[in-house]
């Protein structure tokens, strides 16, 4: 049994030593880089851009992680390479060769361990030669682009009164706009829109409000801009998908009796990940 107990040691030295090498070995080289926790539309400060010289030119990355089950790798060059992901336990768990063009930027890696990951990028044997390429490097939160043009959204005519101060919900659904990406991400919206008896109403009142079927609350668009200015950079939790049925309505008090009426329309502002 003694015996038997020996070669099972034995056998796991030579398993688990090459990984252990492995991991130490990166480790002497890795340059660490901190998890980008930024949503908004923005270059990430915690990145890193390099300029990379020759095919044979390699970097390797060492960042700490563990606390989502799942993060984000992302490259932007003009230039493919070729990306080797290793787990604490010294794991390759992601192995990508000719990664960096666009629709294939962006790879999602599993983290439920924590500890330190490594990331081993070296040039590909893409027929670039042009050296040298510049590539930033990002991990965490993925990097965003803008959408443009805008997508508008005509809506019916309404009015209130001094006695009824809160107009009728509307409703529009983009669920099924091919236009708009089906991973697109709402950054933010402004109603316009052509009014009649503006001078009824105090103007710092006015409300127009959306609401996403998918959030309980309504979002308030104020006098002057009518545009809210902080939806871009809420954390990932509370990103509000663009497609999908919303509801509007606005509201005002009134300086003296009348009716004000809107004839309302929404442009839609939104983002998508860089893959």
């Amino acid at each position: 049994m003694k015996k038997l107990y020996s070669l099972l040691f034995i056998f796991a030295l030579f398993v688990c030593m090459p990984l252990v090498a492995k991991a130490n070995n990166l480790s002497e080289e890795a340059v660490e880089l901190q998890r980008n926790d930024r949503t908004d539309f923005s270059i990430p400060e915690k990145s890193d851009l390099i300029s990379v010289k020759g095919p044979e030119e390699s970097k390797v990355y060492k960042i700490a992680l563990g606390i989502n089950k799942s993060e984000k790798l992302t490259l932007v060059s003009r230039k493919t390479f070729d990306v080797e992901i290793i787990n604490p336990k010294g794991d390759t768990i992601e192995y990508r060769t000719g990664f960096g063009d666009e629709g294939n930027r962006q790879v999602e890696f599993e983290t439920r361990i924590v500890g330190d990951y490594y990331i081993q990028i070296k040039p590909a044997k893409d027929g670039r030669n042009n050296y040298p390429y510049s590539i930033r490097t990002i991990v965490g939160e993925p990097v965003y682009l803008y959408a443009n043009p805008v997508y508008r959204v005509d809506l019916r005519t309404s009015s209130i009164t001094s006695r009824n101060t809160t107009s009728a919900i509307q409703s529009f659904d983009l669920t099924n706009v091919s236009s708009i990406p089906d991973d697109a991400i709402l950054t933010g919206f402004t109603i316009g829109g052509t009014e009649t008896n503006r001078n009824l109403v105090s103007l710092y009142s006015i409300k127009r409000s959306l609401r996403p079927n998918s959030a309980i609350s309504w979002i308030d668009a104020t006098y002057p801009l009518y545009s809210p200015n902080h939806l871009d950079a809420v954390p990932k939790h509370a990103q509000i998908k663009v497609k999908q049925p919303y509801f509007f309505r606005f509201s005002a008090s009134f300086n003296r009796p009348g009716t004000y009426t809107l004839k309302p329309f929404v442009l839609i502002s939104y983002k998508r990940e860089m893959k």
